[in-house]
């Protein structure tokens, strides 16, 4: 495309991302230290997690799910999610604001190390990366009383009992099988269609299961047990209003934060091949960087008045500024005013009555006949005598001629 043509060269940018290297953290003993697998890129991590949490305070609701840094190639720490656009790569649990989808924490998976270096060893991976979430917005922060929405994998009643004790509520689904909850629950609830069972214990815990086409268990420390209408399509096209419990409602209406985060980054992403992981994690980093700035940029122009604009147009703004324009080198020599002026136009002779000495055709005897002088008869001012000779038959360079006209 003429645009990236008139940036630089495809060698100059292959060149550039060949180049790309990441300095990892120096290292007190760097012969005998251990390296772990995400040391190559915590520097930028800390920085990119660092920005987010200083230029946005998220509202009340966030949420709490995994992204895809996409990656197929050979490491240990590689993942698989259908749920996801990108379903092979490598996994990073994000906390995002629900009404905007802004990414205010993150927190990449690289096995045994990430576990390791998380805190509350006694509860599960699942509830302590949860808690090292929460724990990051509360100190960049300084508040309380956020309402957190998560999905099956995380929730639990040990975890929200835990939240709880730092002032924040937690809803979300939840397994069967987890420790904490009532015994019917475990054994199997069984209703029937658009029927509604929920337990509580010590007026803080909530536990609902609701049956539409399949049971659905909720656990939430924020809402009750009451249900609101809404309406339905069944089948050919007719509309029904039900009773659907709110603890449902609103966590149908919250918790796709993160998947809008990542529908964005998959939209118009400019990773390329590459057999590093490190540069398809960068790739990634950058991709929320531009994500959030046009949720930013957004959130300015509405406050200002103004209309919000897509998310392609703000990527092509964003690019022509990145780009600038071009700026030449200036020249070391001063420059002639014979090539600065406007160009010199043969003028005609318009006191004289003969025509001016330029042949504008030549006629085909002409051409066959042999050669044919142009030139002036009189030689200039200064010189012994030279005309400028012209032969039709081949071109020649402008001769100099001594006594020429002798």
């Amino acid at each position: 495309m003429p645009f990236f043509k008139d940036v630089f060269k495809r060698s100059c940018f292959l060149q550039i991302f060949w180049m790309l290297h990441l300095s990892p953290p120096p290292t007190q003993v760097p012969q005998t230290a251990f390296v772990s697998r995400g040391q190559k890129v915590r520097n930028v991590v800390s920085y990119i997690d660092t920005k987010c949490h200083e230029l946005f305070i998220p509202g009340r609701d966030i949420c709490i799910d995994e992204s895809t840094a996409g990656f197929k190639g050979r490491i240990i720490f590689k993942c698989y999610n259908p749920q996801k656009p990108t379903k092979w790569g490598m996994r990073v649990f994000v906390l995002a604001d629900c009404e905007t989808g802004y990414v205010s924490a993150i927190v990449p998976y690289f096995g045994s190390p990430t576990t390791d270096s998380l805190l509350r060893p006694d509860m599960p991976f699942s509830s302590r990366i949860v808690l090292h979430l929460c724990e990051t917005l509360l100190q960049t922060t300084n508040g309380h009383g956020f309402h957190l929405f998560t999905d099956r994998f995380y929730t639990g009643y040990n975890l929200a009992m835990e939240l709880l004790k730092i002032k924040i509520h937690l809803t979300g689904t939840v397994m069967a099988n987890r420790r904490g909850l009532p015994a019917p629950v475990k054994q199997g609830l069984k209703l029937k269609k658009n029927e509604s069972v929920s337990f509580s214990k010590d007026n803080n815990v909530m536990v609902l299961g609701w049956k539409d086409k399949r049971l659905v268990l909720m656990l939430s420390t924020f809402h009750g047990s009451d249900c609101e209408k809404v309406q339905c399509t069944i089948k050919r096209g007719e509309i029904q209003e039900l009773d659907k419990p709110s603890v449902i409602c609103d966590y149908t209406s919250k918790i796709g934060a993160v998947d809008r985060a990542d529908h964005y980054c998959a939209s118009y992403a400019f990773t390329r091949k590459s057999l590093k992981w490190w540069r398809k994690m960068l790739f990634w980093l950058l991709e929320v960087a531009i994500v959030n700035s046009a949720i930013l940029f957004n959130l300015m122009k509405v406050e200002s008045g103004q209309l919000p604009v897509c998310h392609k147009t703000f990527r092509k703004d964003l690019l022509v500024q990145l780009v600038g324009r071009k700026r030449g080198r200036p020249s070391s020599t001063d420059r002639e005013e014979r090539l600065n002026e406007k160009p010199h136009l043969i003028a005609k002779n318009e006191g004289k009555s003969t025509k001016d000495s330029v042949q504008c055709a030549v006629t085909e005897r002409q051409k066959e006949g042999g050669e044919r002088l142009y030139g002036s008869a009189e030689p200039a001012q200064g010189s012994q005598g030279c005309a400028q000779v012209t032969v039709l038959k081949g071109i020649i360079p402008w001769t100099h001629t001594d006594n020429f006209c002798q």
